[in-house]
């Protein structure tokens, strides 16, 4: 009864290979392995304790050959030095072609040089599909999770967003960051604009390129919690700090809504800044000179085609300029530097048909490189009292708020919580996972397709251990119907065969594992590099999940095991007289 109920539950192990499936089909794969483990345990003790084993080593060992070995040493040199080449730098195809096929080489030299000929092929066969399956979810497991990675370090793990914006954001950043879990909390704001180089000598000619481009206004002093954006800027030219975004302007401040109009948690928060907060930047707004009050529409003459005279005076010194941060392929299109003064526009803010776009000038204080093609294109970082100047007409206003977590993967978790507090009407949580959801779920079914398909090598390998076995059972029918005769019972000749067909599922699955590092190594070595427009990212990623790869020699194990079955129940069906009618 224990051996079945093993046996059941180690068909459950397949739901390991479920990337990105429900938590209780993952855990239920994790017992299933265990069973699967337990399981082979319980045959080894129960049936291979006696002479099972050695006859079934001996119908697997073939007659030794010493001519291989030289072989094997030849090609196990060649893959080192093809490794050793890529680890010092040499980025050559032929290092890679070199370290892969000897190391294939060793594969088959090693197996075949213990094993017989049917042994030795559908060892190796099991070999390739281990091999192969485990080169896909490495790569696969890799570009998943470089993506989320990038995504993450340009976007928060959450962020909590109003549709007409919050003025009492700064208790709302205050409550946030209590919330179990949070590590970081910061305003932000959002706003489409176009921008386009400013050339006031008139350099660039009659071509002066333009882009249109998404604009994050952050908090120099807080938005280095929530995002990577320092090390983006370092990968480029170290140096450039947070602090670099400048802007001049102050803010028209915003009374915070009643008590009542607040979410509870919210209204008991009080403002960080004090009780006289609001007066007193009131005050100072008042006092501020009239072109530094944001909201006032701070803008230069504009060319007949609406757009920035290339010609057109700047009114401060470029040392004085509020600055900006812009990507580095956007930095390309543009042929910007560091220090070079850009003009953007808000084309969509104008009152009459005939009035001018808002603009304003910026100098470039530094160029980030987040890896991701999408944001090295479009993305502008600028100080947020420039968005709000823009987006929110000078009022003290932002979009929301971006949290980080002390674990990405709590996201859901905290905006559960969030969602109870804030209510789901006036207030939008969004996790990072729903950011890009639609390419999130593009990659997970991708990678489970694949992986299903590749699968289906490790199917095939397994009918050739059944087919191998198969023979062996024809072939060896007289030793089979002599050990019958000797009295060995049905049960220990099944136990033969069922050890020769798990022995060639183990070496090869620990074969191919050690193969697919080889392979998975040398790939990360290379780099080979993809289009960013068409993949996002620039290379292709490798990451070790050794739980994985575990799972894929498991279940190939358990593949072979299960090809054992039919030739087993022939070996033990044969009658002793059938088998030596002939002899």
């Amino acid at each position: 009864a224990l051996e079945l109920v093993l046996w059941v539950l180690s068909w459950t192990s397949l739901g390991v290979l479920w990337s990105g499936g429900p938590d209780w089909v993952i855990r239920l794969g994790e017992v299933g392995l265990v069973a699967f483990f337990g399981l082979v345990a319980w045959w080894g003790v129960a049936g291979f304790s006696g002479y099972e084993h050695l006859v079934g080593r001996r119908i697997l060992r073939s007659v030794p050959r010493r001519r291989i070995w030289p072989y094997l040493l030849g090609c196990a040199g060649l893959a080192v030095a093809g490794l050793v080449a890529l680890e010092t730098g040499q980025r050559s195809v032929l290092a890679v072609a070199v370290a892969a096929l000897a190391g294939g080489g060793v594969l088959i030299l090693a197996v075949g040089a213990r094993l017989s000929l049917f042994a030795t092929l559908s060892a190796v066969g099991v070999a390739i599909g281990v091999a192969a399956l485990i080169v896909l979810r490495s790569v696969a497991t890799g570009f998943q999770h470089e993506f989320e990675r990038r995504v993450l370090g340009v976007y928060a793990h959450i962020n909590v967003t109003r549709t007409f914006g919050l003025s009492e954001y700064r208790r709302f950043q205050s409550w946030l960051s209590t919330v179990p879990g949070v590590v970081g909390a910061s305003p932000f704001a959002y706003y489409g604009m176009a921008l386009a180089p400013h050339d006031p000598e008139g350099k660039r000619g009659g071509d002066l390129r333009r882009a249109s481009v998404l604009v994050k206004g952050i908090d120099p002093a807080t938005a280095g919690q929530v995002i990577d954006l320092q090390q983006h800027l370092d990968k480029v030219e170290p140096g450039h700090t947070l602090g670099e975004l400048k802007s001049d302007l102050v803010l028209q401040p915003v009374r915070d809504r009643d008590a009542d109009q607040l979410p509870t948690p919210v209204a008991l928060t009080s403002d960080p800044r004090g009780v006289q907060a609001f007066d007193q930047a009131m005050a100072a707004w008042q006092a501020a000179p009239p072109e530094r009050r944001a909201g006032r529409r701070v803008r230069t003459q504009l060319d007949e085609d609406d757009w920035p005279d290339a010609g057109a005076p700047v009114q401060a010194a470029p040392e004085d300029l509020p600055t900006a941060f812009i990507g580095a392929a956007l930095a390309d299109e543009l042929d910007l530097s560091v220090g070079d003064t850009v003009v953007l526009v808000d084309p969509g803010r104008t009152a009459t048909d005939t009035e001018a776009p808002p603009l304003r000038h910026y100098r470039v204080a530094g160029i980030f490189k987040a890896g991701f093609q999408e944001y090295d294109t479009r993305l502008v970082y600028v100080n947020i009292k420039e968005l709000q100047h823009f987006k929110f007409r000078g009022r003290d206003e932002v979009s929301g708020i971006d949290l980080r977590l002390s674990d990405p993967n709590l996201a859901p978790e905290v905006a559960r919580i969030l969602r109870a507090a804030l209510g789901t009407g006036e207030y939008t949580i969004l996790e990072w996972q729903k950011l890009n959801a639609n390419l999130f779920q593009s990659i997970h079914t991708q990678k489970s397709v694949l992986t299903v398909i590749l699968s289906l090598v490790g199917t095939v390998a397994g009918f050739n251990v059944l087919a191998s076995l198969w023979t062996m059972v024809v072939r060896r029918q007289a030793e089979i119907a002599i050990l019958m005769s000797m009295g060995a019972p049905a049960a220990s000749v099944a136990r033969v065969f069922q050890f020769a067909g798990l022995s060639i599922g183990l070496i090869g699955g620990i074969g191919g594992l050690l193969y697919g590092l080889l392979l998975c190594r040398l790939t990360e070595l290379y780099g080979y590099t993809l289009d960013p427009e068409v993949y996002f990212i620039d290379s292709l990623p490798v990451e070790y999940d050794f739980a994985q790869m575990g799972a894929v020699v498991a279940v190939t194990v358990a593949i072979s095991f299960l090809a054992t079955i039919p030739p087993a129940l022939r070996a033990a069906r044969l009658r002793p007289v059938e088998g030596l009618r002939y002899e």
